[in-house]
């Protein structure tokens, strides 16, 4: 990673590899411009028009057609769990830890300086635990809001069109409101009987919400978060510190 060190920060730019999509962030003195693409073609256009020559990746995706875009353009570096320091975690299968999980706990880490559970709310919902000396303990993880969603639509096609919200009276008086009231306790039930265990195994820690559905969790979580979509950015600088 030396070459990446004494680099000007407008020539520098990390991307968050993610199921759907590409997030790619661009430092901005103390915050980021963060853009959200589908395609590599994408990015390897927009860090163009940046004028970007180095990248910082973080990748949950098995495949490397992302990669192949980009290394004949771009010098890249790619982090992975196998360079996650022993010390730092408590995983017992480091190489199928997503990367993003580990980083989301090390930029909460960075800015809570104690102990944080680390909710990012995307395809999957992973919900993990980094204790008060930075060591990555673990954690759960959950199908994402709009997984189930897609699973609905999928599985009964011939059900009503419906989004993720709770209905104003119980139970739903309409197949639209009975799906909507399914969905959203399904998924919130379960992450709310997570936190409360969290909170039982653990003496205590700052929450933190990233991912494409923070805004949507932080209103029904019932505890108070912060919430934050660099996190994993944050972490990725702080890696590359380390």
């Amino acid at each position: 990673m030396s070459e990446f060190d004494s680099i000007q920060a407008e020539k520098l730019a990390f991307l968050d590899v993610g199921n759907t999509n590409i997030k790619v962030g661009f430092r901005l003195e103390s915050q980021w411009e963060i853009h959200s693409v589908k395609q590599a073609t994408s990015v390897a256009g927009l860090l163009t028009l940046k004028g970007i020559e180095y990248v910082v990746a973080s990748s949950v995706r098995p495949e490397l057609s992302w990669l192949d875009e980009l290394v004949d353009r771009f010098s890249v570096a790619v982090l992975e769990t196998s360079d996650i320091p022993p010390q730092h975690h408590q995983y017992k299968t480091i190489e199928t830890l997503g990367m993003d999980r580990f980083l989301a706990c090390l930029g909460a880490y960075s800015m809570a300086g104690s102990a944080v559970l680390v909710i990012d709310a995307g395809s999957a919902c992973t919900i993990d635990f980094m204790n008060e000396n930075g060591v990555f303990e673990g954690g759960v993880i959950m199908p994402g809001v709009q997984t189930l969603l897609k699973v609905f639509h999928k599985s009964a096609p011939g059900l009503p069109d419906f989004d993720f919200e709770i209905p104003e009276s119980f139970p739903g008086k309409s197949s639209k409101e009975s799906l909507e009231w399914g969905l959203s306790q399904l998924f919130l039930d379960g992450l709310k009987a997570n936190l409360e265990r969290f909170g039982q195994e653990k003496e205590g820690f700052e929450l933190f919400i990233t991912g494409g559905d923070a805004e949507l969790l932080a209103e029904h979580v019932g505890i108070a978060s912060t919430v934050r979509n660099d996190l994993v950015f944050i972490g990725m600088e702080i890696f590359l510190e380390g």
